[in-house]
């Protein structure tokens, strides 16, 4: 049985579990982010004393608002989480017995337009939507009304879809392939008098994106805390119009409505605000250097590798400012993606990453790796592969 200082001090070890080298970056599988330490310090600070928790989410909400250009913020537990509240915010507004109602919904303004969701299908056969996060926005009982054909919308196609039952459009940032813009999605959606959530988990940097979406008209915009940010995992930002949030605050914790579940403590609003301040302080064009010079770094240690072909792709699929390495499997060696991305996991050390939609691709992300844990994915790659 693990002592008390082998938790303090190696608490995977004590639970028998080994750490994970992330060539993901992000991926809530492996835990997210690395919090800054001086975030970390100010939640360490902030759990030796307690605190008015509604006076500490308004002051986190001033800060979140200085920053993100928004009326008004409000701390949650993740992206999805502001997503739920801020999906609750539009339709209630501050009406006590409409939030207690949720997810049964009387009013006839309860549909969601969003772009069409992928289809799955069970290993029986049959076919289903996959929603994906977009699930935060169903547990407020709406129905979503899909446009498009899963990878592009045209105007038309969203201009089509509004209905005396809209009650909000529910978009993401992502824009290759021609695809509609945000800004152009708000543009449709003031003339129909129907409010835009932007789900913005994952798209920083640039450091606009806190900015870009309010700016352009958005009521609300959802963040990651645990992602660009560099704050708790646990931690998400809903931002937008003051009485959308102060509607949103209403449901949430400490009060018992349909985001209570969303509650997030006084150390992780801490640690969030310490860590945007400290991301919008820093200086975006050195990140981007030193995290271009990760991605070179793996790059280089992979050239010569026998039966993979290597490319850098900066910006990312997505269009993103990540430099990422792919790295497609040769057919000579019998293996898929999966299979490569299961003897990284299982072997010494253990490293996670991340497959894509081809079978055979590898996709590397090692912004928050150290030289040595390069080193080593590369070593292992070249073991596998080689």
């Amino acid at each position: 049985m693990p002592t008390i200082q082998e938790y303090s001090t190696n608490p995977y070890k004590a639970l028998g579990l080994r750490p994970v080298i992330n060539a993901t970056c992000h991926h809530t599988r492996v835990g997210g982010t690395l919090i800054r330490k001086e975030a970390l310090d100010a939640m360490r600070a902030a759990a030796a004393h307690h605190v008015n928790m509604n006076q500490l989410q308004k002051a986190a909400g001033d800060v979140i608002a200085r920053h993100t250009h928004a009326e008004a913020g409000l701390v949650v537990s993740g992206c999805a989480a502001a997503i739920l509240a801020g999906t609750a915010a539009v339709l209630t507004g501050k009406d006590p017995a409409k939030m207690q109602q949720l997810p049964h919904l009387d009013d006839k303004k309860s549909e969601v337009i969003a772009e069409r969701f992928p289809r799955r299908t069970t290993d029986g056969g049959s076919e289903y939507i996959h929603y994906g996060y977009a699930q935060a926005v169903r547990t407020t009982g709406i129905r979503f009304v899909e446009v498009g054909d899963g990878s592009v919308t045209t105007a038309e196609e969203l201009e089509a879809a509004f209905t005396p039952n809209t009650a909000m459009v529910y978009w993401g940032t992502g824009e290759v392939g021609g695809n509609l813009t945000v800004e152009k999605v708000v543009e449709i959606a003031d003339r129909h008098e129907v409010p835009v959530l932007v789900d913005n988990s994952n798209s920083l940097p640039p450091k606009r994106h806190l900015w870009r979406y309010i700016d352009a008209g958005a009521a609300l915009v959802t963040f990651s805390g645990g992602k660009g940010i560099r704050g708790p995992q646990g931690s998400g930002i809903l931002a937008g119009r003051a009485e959308l949030i102060e509607a949103a605050a209403m449901q949430s914790a400490p009060i018992q409505g349909i985001a209570r579940v969303a509650k997030v403590s006084k150390e992780e609003i801490v640690g969030l605000v310490t860590a945007l301040e400290m991301y919008a302080a820093e200086d975006e064009e050195s990140l981007l250097s030193d995290q271009r010079a990760h991605a070179d770094l793996l790059l280089g240690r992979l050239d010569g590798i026998a039966n993979a072909g290597i490319e850098l792709l900066d910006p990312d699929h997505l269009g993103r400012l990540y430099p990422t390495v792919w790295l497609t499997v040769g057919p000579e060696t019998g293996m898929t993606a999966a299979q490569v991305l299961e003897t990284l996991e299982d072997g010494e050390p253990s490293i996670a990453a991340m497959s894509y939609s081809d079978p055979q691709i590898v996709r590397l992300d090692v912004r928050l790796c150290e030289e040595w844990e390069i080193e080593a994915i590369a070593k292992r790659l070249h073991q596998i592969l080689g």
